[in-house]
């Protein structure tokens, strides 16, 4: 439960994870049904695609880590671009993607990724996409983002919301001092517009600008609520340590996050003990982690009492999980896909009420579209 409450708001959240765990609930959440799923490969032979998102035009926009954008449609695979200068070590390398709100008439998208170059750090650039598919204006919107040369803790998912607020969620770069640093981008949310300016909203002096929480580990998935909800945006997936992956409430304040350095991990995700006012967990895997991913949200009458949940690609327990977070408590659990294809890295849900997914099993990734059966 977050100590600052998500009242007066019904929530699902979707979470492709192994093992249950629901870090603050007194009692078991009940079942949710799940109904009979039509799952099908839309596309194998990837390496490592990371980010999904959908075009106005239905074809699905996906980034690979070793630098790779492409397009996929009823056709086949098409390749936009390779991103230049993308630093894929560990962790690290193209990383987060989003779609404008405004595609239809900017043209705009926006990349994350890991740069090649001595000092490392990770960039946010935006690009046009021309009527041909090919980048065009390329703009470094977000630069200097503390990274560790192997790539740990790159974190770096993007959401845009209606209002054209660039959601960024960063890694912590395996180095103590970032998390808590006022000045420092590593492990921040940041909120910027489309030329990367502070958008209103963020943390005060001594803070950066363009920050709008800080405390965190490794960000791993983003989703925006239509929204806001008594002052919450949406959610974000973040994994733990050694314990507590995290789902947390947008919103701005301090997560918790401190490790002492050079980099112990053995404190708590959330470690109230030092931050009495640091904001909770929404969920929490416990005392193992499941090491969650890219997050979103279902939505259309054929998930029946699954409509509007949050949908959460995980890795090391390679399922989807569904979690119902009512009033900030966790009520209802299930699991979709469990060890069928392996890690789960982005979830992506359409327009249409599907739910896109990506492997990252490090060869033959595929990309994969699930529905309720007809």
């Amino acid at each position: 439960m977050m100590r600052k409450k998500l009242s007066g708001f019904t929530m699902i959240l979707v979470l492709l994870i192994l093992g249950i765990g629901c870090g603050s609930a007194a009692v078991s959440p009940a079942a949710l049904t799940v109904p009979p799923l039509q799952t099908e490969v839309l596309a194998d032979g990837l390496d490592h695609p990371w980010g999904l998102a959908m075009l106005p035009d239905g074809s699905l926009l996906f980034t690979e880590r070793y630098g790779r954008l492409s397009r996929l449609t009823a056709d086949g695979i098409f390749e936009v671009a390779t991103i230049p200068n993308v630093r894929a070590r560990g962790e690290g390398g193209l990383l987060g993607l989003a779609v404008d709100p405004d595609f239809e008439t900017n043209g705009l998208i926006y990349v994350a990724y890991n740069v090649e170059q001595d000092i490392p750090e990770v960039r946010v650039t935006r690009y046009e996409l021309t009527a041909d598919f090919e980048l065009a204006a390329a703009t470094h919107i977000v630069e200097g983002i503390p990274a560790a040369a192997g790539g740990r803790h790159s974190g770096t998912q993007l959401a845009m919301g209606e209002d054209g607020v660039l959601w960024i969620g960063t890694g912590d770069a395996a180095a103590a001092e970032n998390p808590q640093d006022p000045e420092s981008l590593a492990g921040k949310i940041l909120r910027v517009d489309r030329n990367g300016e502070p958008a209103e909203g963020n943390l005060e002096s001594p803070f950066d600008p363009r920050i709008f929480s800080f405390g965190h580990r490794n960000t791993q998935g983003l989703i925006l609520f239509p929204e806001a909800d008594d002052g919450v945006y949406g959610y974000s997936a973040e994994h733990g340590s050694y314990r507590d992956d995290e789902i947390n409430g947008l919103l701005p304040g301090n997560f918790g996050w401190a490790p002492d350095p050079p980099y112990d991990e053995r404190v708590p995700m959330t470690d109230l003990e030092r931050f009495p006012d640091a904001v909770e967990a929404a969920w929490s895997s416990g005392e193992s982690t499941i090491a969650v991913s890219g997050l979103t949200m279902l939505s259309g009458a054929a998930w029946g009492e699954l409509d509007g949940v949050l949908a959460v690609g995980v890795l090391k327990d390679r399922h989807v999980r569904l979690i119902r977070i009512e009033d900030g408590e966790v009520t209802g659990e299930a699991k979709l896909v469990a060890g069928e294809f392996g890690r789960i890295r982005a979830v992506y849900a359409a327009p249409d009420g599907a739910l896109y997914f990506s492997t990252d099993n490090g060869s033959d990734d595929r990309i994969l579209r699930v529905v309720p059966a007809e």
